[in-house]
């Protein structure tokens, strides 16, 4: 029988009453979760990933102060594959039926070195139209292709804008002493190298609670946009919270987890 997020619908799903993910067994975790769910061991080789994982992310606009939807990010590893998803709904503006919709997916393989993306795929969805594009990897000839614009040449490490936030995360376990991350990311059809400052450790409220988590950011000229990361110390470098910033240092967006599912099981 297929595990129930390894086929995710289009809209976000309630949680699943699977294991929690947890990576440091000193973290007390709170006593209602523990009599519903079983803690997750850590394997001997240390691997950052279980087979699935889901993450439920409320997102919330500055500008209405208030939710505006929710962003679900579903893992699935089968060996040496990976297969991620976001599926990001945001409510509709007034006078519109439908809610906009993006889902974005990466497909790829994970090894030693982490993610490393094969195909990616954004389909988004603004009221009755939907927009489409394809990117392909070609790690032997080192080219980028696109399903509407000509090919680029494809660096060492590059990531797509959906499997770069969970790579950080591979790159962190390799090593902590690091003060920065060059990332090369492909966003669209612009290829940008990433430069994000790793910042002091921090407590931060969210929907599990109080959290331990590494602040993150994106280095940028003044009045430029970028964007801040906080990922859980505690959930294994994962994101449980990111935050948008406009070129006037204005937050425009905060997406904070709200639930955190994992488990091993086939």
């Amino acid at each position: 029988m297929p595990h129930p997020i390894d086929k995710p619908a289009v809209k976000p799903q309630p949680p699943i009453p699977i294991t929690i993910l947890e990576n440091d067994p000193t973290t007390k975790i709170n006593h209602l979760l523990a009599n519903s769910m079983k803690e997750m061991r850590k394997s001997a080789a240390t691997r950052q990933f279980p087979k699935h994982l889901q993450l439920n992310f409320t997102i919330f606009s500055a500008t209405e102060a208030s939710n505006v939807g929710d962003n679900q990010y579903l893992i699935n590893i089968d060996g040496e594959e990976y297969n991620l998803q976001s599926i990001r709904l945001t409510k509709a503006s007034i006078g519109l039926v439908k809610s906009d919709r993006l889902i974005q997916t990466s497909k790829g393989i994970i090894g030693e070195n982490g993610l490393q993306p094969e195909y990616f795929e954004e389909e988004k969805i603004k009221g009755n139209e939907k927009i489409t594009q394809e990117i392909r990897f070609d790690w032997a000839k080192h080219k980028l292709h696109f399903s509407q614009d000509e090919d680029i040449v494809l660096p060492i490490g590059t990531q797509d804008i959906l499997s770069f936030f969970f790579q950080l995360s591979q790159l962190l376990n390799q090593s902590r002493l690091m003060e920065f991350i060059e990332l090369p990311i492909i966003d669209q059809t612009q290829l940008t190298i990433y430069k994000i400052e790793l910042g002091k450790k921090e407590e931060i409220s969210t929907g599990l609670g109080n959290l331990r988590t590494l602040h993150l950011r994106k280095l940028h000229n003044q009045g430029e946009p970028y964007f801040e990361i906080w990922l859980g110390l505690e959930y294994r470098m994962l994101p449980v919270k990111i935050r948008l910033v406009d070129g006037s240092e204005k937050v425009i967006e905060e997406d904070v987890i709200a639930d955190i599912r994992a488990s091993d099981e086939p």
